[in-house]
């Protein structure tokens, strides 16, 4: 990447604290979605973070690719490589009781960046849709779309920077992920002041980080089914 590389910054609200939602496990394993969990946890999920709707929402494909692709897969050599990090594991069977997801979007300049998949995997597999690694950490992503997948055995909160940690890029109020300028930040379609470091993650919210000008309208998302 050159020197004039200016990478985007992120947001989040209050992870979600419910009851179980059983699925099958997905690091070393293929992924599994979502289960239907009970109908009192479904409307607390939905109240958590749902976006706002607008006139032209974009449809999620799982294994397909939101934006520009400029970032290699996986962590880099400085993020997840198999060592515990921010006090998340890397395992080879997540068993996942808890599986939730946000939507993260990043833009340069009013241009769309691609958030690589095999993140938070070590040694991710190949494909479109990532199933396979040496080991897999809570937070991780299997494709291109931009989503984010919780996916732990106990409850915890998940941050902006706990991705950028596994990730391997920096993040800060300056800088994100190399890319270096004044960066806006939406969360749910509203901007919002905030330490993207301190954004913690509520299940579909979504998350548009944007450096530099213009700063374009955030795009509102719609989860694949089965995800929410």
């Amino acid at each position: 990447m050159s020197d004039t590389r200016q990478r985007l910054t992120l947001a989040g609200s209050a992870f979600f604290l419910a009851s179980s939602l059983v699925v099958a496990a997905c690091g070393s394993q293929d992924a599994v979605l979502p289960g239907a969990g009970h109908a009192q946890n479904r409307a607390i999920l939905h109240r958590s973070a749902e976006p706002t709707a607008t006139a032209s929402p974009i449809q999620l494909v799982p294994g397909t690719t939101v934006g520009i692709d400029v970032f290699p897969e996986g962590d880099t050599k400085s993020g997840g490589q198999g060592q515990t990090v921010n006090g998340i594991p890397c395992q080879k069977v997540v068993n996942e009781i808890f599986h939730h997801h946000v939507h993260l979007s990043l833009f340069v300049n009013g241009v769309q960046y691609a958030i690589p998949r095999g993140t938070g995997m070590k040694n991710p597999g190949t494909g479109h849709f990532v199933h396979k690694a040496d080991c897999t950490y809570w937070l991780h992503t299997h494709d291109e779309t931009g989503i984010l997948h919780m996916e732990a055995p106990v409850l915890r909160s998940y941050t902006l920077h706990d991705y950028f940690y596994i990730w391997g890029e920096p993040l800060n109020q300056s800088n994100v992920a190399g890319y270096t300028g004044p960066i806006t930040v939406f969360i749910n379609g509203v901007q919002e002041s905030v330490d993207p470091r301190t954004i913690v993650f509520a299940p579909y919210m979504e998350i548009t980080l944007e450096v530099g000008s213009p700063v374009v309208p955030p795009p509102v998302y719609i989860f694949p089914p089965g995800y929410t």
